[in-house]
């Protein structure tokens, strides 16, 4: 028992060291200086007079923070799995006795 014991805190405390890992690495992309857009805007509108050109409402990720959204979403479906685990034990152990 003590061996499944162990096993469990190791699963468990992966997890959430991933989940917080991705959480961390978010935070860090979020304020890190991307730099210059390598994309353009272009279009072709004869009859307008107005000029587009995109304010502050896009939102572009840096590299990292998308890395750091894959690693969090990695640790919480973990996560949401040791817990499935645990409530079909669970479950199964009620249904016996």
């Amino acid at each position: 028992m003590a061996r499944r014991s162990s096993q469990a805190v190791l699963l468990w405390g992966g997890a959430a060291l991933v989940a917080v890992a991705g959480a961390i690495t978010i935070v860090i992309g979020m304020f890190t200086p991307m730099g210059v857009a390598s994309f353009g805007w272009f279009a072709y509108q004869p009859l307008a007079a107005a000029t587009f050109s995109p304010g502050g409402s896009a939102v572009i990720l840096s590299r990292i923070a998308v890395a750091g959204w894959v690693i969090f979403a990695v640790g919480m479906v973990a996560l949401a799995f040791l817990a499935g685990r645990v409530v079909g034990r669970r479950s199964r152990d009620l249904r016996e006795h």
